[in-house]
C-alpha cells in the first residue's frame, strides 16, 4: 500500500491498474518515482506474492483504489519480469525484516487477481458494485486493515508490560545513597521520585491492557455494521496505546541508569524496535484527527435528526454536563463518580467546541478539509479525550467483573491512579478551565499518596503479568551475578 510519495494518504497513491478487456488483465504499473512501494515487508529479499492497492482505471475512468494479487518472484526466489526491487536499507529497528521498495513496469495479472468483496469487474470491463458510495466502498476496502492496528496496540501493551517489569524489578534489588548518616543504602523504589517515575505509567499500563483486551474481544465478535466502530476505537488504541509504550520505554530506560543502556537489559533495544508503531498503519496524529472527524459526524447527524446520541460512546452526551466541585478532596479524587465526570466533560466540552469551530470556518467560506487543518490541536485533543475516556470505561468494566474484594480494592488504587495521573499529564484539563489550579495541585499531591499506597504491591502488581523469565533481562534478577568475573 505505502508508496514513496504517499503513506497516511492512501487515496492519493500513483500506482495504477488499467484493465485489458482484450486480455482479460489487469496491467499494473509505477508511473513515476513517488509511485514506488515503500516498506514492503518480506519484499526485499523473500516475498514471492504482494498485494498491490493501485487506482483502478476502466476505459479511461477511475474507480478509486482497489487491491490486486501480483507474484514478484517466482519458486526459486528470483524476481518476476517487469518488476524491480531494492531493500529499503538498515533501520534504527526491525531488522529481522526485510522491507523493500517494488517497482511494477506494466506487470500483467489476471481479473480474477482484483480482491473483489466490494467491487468487481466483469470480463468485458463493466465496473460491478453494490456500494455506490465512493467513500463507503473506499471505507470497504480498508476495514480489513484494522487488524493492523488492533495488533499493535496489543503488542505495544505487551513491551510496557516487559519495561516496567524489568525496571521495577531492578529497583526492588538496587540500592543508591543513604537518608540517614551511616545508614544503609536505600532500594530505589523507596524513594518518592523513583515510585512517580514508574508507578503511574503501572497504572497506565494496566488501564492499557484492559483497552487491549477490549479492542481484541470488539474485533474477534465483529459484524459488518460495526466496521466504523471498528474503525474509530481502534484508532484511538493504537495511537494512545503506541504512544503510551515509547514513553514508558524511556522512563524504564533511564530508571536503569546505565544499565538500562545494555543490549543484554532489552529495554534500550525495545524503543527502536517499537518505534515504528507510532508511524505505521496509520500516523498517530492523522488517527487521532480522523477519530474526531468521526466524532463530528455522529455529533452532526445527531443534532440534524434532533435524535439521541447512540454509539462509540457518546451516549452520556445525551445527559445533562457533569459538574466538577469547586474543592475536591481525596475522597472525591478516588471514587469513580468523579473520575467518570471528569473524562467525560473534557470529551464532550471538547466535542462542542470542535464542532462549533468548524461551523464557524465552514461560514466564513472555508471548505472543510481548510476547517479541519487549521483546527487540528483542538482536534487533536479531542481525539485523546475520547480514548482517555473510552479506555477508562473498559478498566471499570472489568474491575466489575471481579468478586475478590482485597483484588477489588487493590484495583481501585491502580484506576485512581491511571485517571489522576492522566489529569495531571495532560495540560487540557487546565487549559479549557474543567480544573482550577488549586484542584490541579490537590491532584499532583494525591498522585504522590497513591505511589506510596501501590509501592508495597509493585512487585505483585507486575508478576501477574505472567511474563516468563526467558521475556525478561539480567538485571531483573540477580544482576550483580550477571556482571561477576565468573560470568565473562
Amino acid at each position: 500500500m505505502t508508496e514513496l510519495g504517499h503513506g497516511s494518504n492512501v487515496r492519493g497513491i500513483e500506482t495504477v491498474a488499467t484493465y485489458d478487456s482484450n486480455t482479460e488483465e489487469f496491467v499494473i504499473n509505477t508511473p513515476c518515482e513517488s509511485a514506488q512501494k515503500y516498506w514492503i515487508g518480506g519484499a526485499a529479499n523473500h516475498a514471492t506474492h504482494t498485494i498491490v492497492f493501485s487506482q483502478l482505471i476502466i476505459d479511461g475512468k477511475n474507480e478509486g483504489v482497489h487491491a490486486f494479487i501480483a507474484q514478484i518472484r517466482d519458486e526459486n526466489g528470483n524476481i518476476c519480469p517487469n518488476i524491480r526491487i531494492a531493500d529499503c536499507g538498515h533501520k534504527i529497528g526491525l531488522n529481522g525484516v526485510d522491507n523493500g521498495r517494488i517497482w511494477f513496469d506494466n506487470v500483467r495479472v489476471p481479473r480474477e487477481n482484483l480482491l473483489n468483496s466490494a467491487a468487481d469487474v466483469s470480463p468485458d470491463g463493466k465496473y460491478l458494485t453494490a456500494i455506490k458510495d465512493p467513500d463507503q466502498r473506499f471505507a470497504a476496502f480498508m476495514a480489513p486493515l484494522t487488524f493492523g492496528r488492533v495488533t499493535i496496540a496489543v503488542s505495544a501493551t505487551y513491551s510496557a508490560k516487559v519495561a516496567l517489569a524489568i525496571a521495577i524489578s531492578y529497583s526492588l534489588t538496587r540500592r543508591a545513597f543513604s537518608i540517614t548518616p551511616n545508614g544503609p543504602e536505600v532500594l530505589l523504589l523507596d524513594y518518592p521520585s523513583h515510585q512517580r517515575r514508574l508507578l503511574p505509567l503501572l497504572a497506565k499500563t494496566y488501564a492499557m491492557s484492559f483497552a487491549a483486551n477490549s479492542l481484541k474481544m470488539l474485533y474477534v465478535k465483529r459484524t459488518p455494521q460495526m466496521n466504523k466502530t471498528i474503525h474509530v476505537v481502534s484508532s484511538a488504541f493504537k495511537a494512545s496505546l503506541s504512544w503510551h509504550n515509547m514513553k514508558t520505554l524511556q522512563e524504564c530506560r533511564e530508571a536503569c541508569g546505565g544499565q538500562g543502556l545494555k543490549t543484554e537489559n532489552r529495554i534500550g533495544q525495545s524503543k527502536g524496535e517499537y518505534d515504528v508503531q507510532s508511524t505505521f498503519e496509520g500516523d498517530n496524529n492523522v488517527l487521532m484527527q480522523q477519530v474526531s472527524k468521526a466524532l463530528l459526524a455522529e455529533y452532526v447527524a445527531a443534532k440534524r435528526t434532533n435524535k439521541p446520541f447512540k454509539g462509540l460512546g457518546l451516549e452520556h452526551m445525551n445527559e445533562t454536563s457533569p459538574v466538577i466541585p469547586l474543592q475536591l478532596t481525596s475522597d472525591s479524587l478516588r471514587s469513580t463518580r468523579f473520575q467518570s465526570d471528569i473524562l467525560c466533560l473534557r470529551e464532550r466540552d471538547l466535542l462542542n467546541r470542535f464542532a462549533a469551530e468548524i461551523s464557524l470556518s465552514q461560514s466564513q467560506g472555508q471548505s472543510k478539509e481548510h476547517a479541519f487543518a487549521v483546527n487540528h490541536l483542538l482536534a487533536e485533543d479531542l481525539g485523546k479525550a475520547y480514548a482517555d475516556r473510552a479506555i477508562f470505561q473498559t478498566f471499570v468494566e472489568a474491575e466489575a467483573s471481579v468478586t475478590s474484594i482485597p483484588l477489588k480494592t487493590l484495583l481501585g488504587l491502580v484506576r485512581s491512579m491511571y485517571v489522576l495521573f492522566t489529569l495531571d499529564e495532560d495540560a487540557a484539563f487546565l487549559r479549557y478551565g474543567y480544573l482550577s489550579t488549586e484542584n490541579s495541585s490537590t491532584i499532583r499531591k494525591e498522585v504522590g499518596k497513591l505511589c506510596t499506597e501501590l509501592r508495597p504491591h509493585a512487585l505483585a502488581l507486575v508478576r501477574s503479568f505472567g511474563i516468563p523469565d526467558a521475556f525478561l533481562s539480567p538485571i531483573a534478577f540477580n544482576w550483580i551475578d550477571a556482571n561477576a568475573w565468573a560470568s565473562v
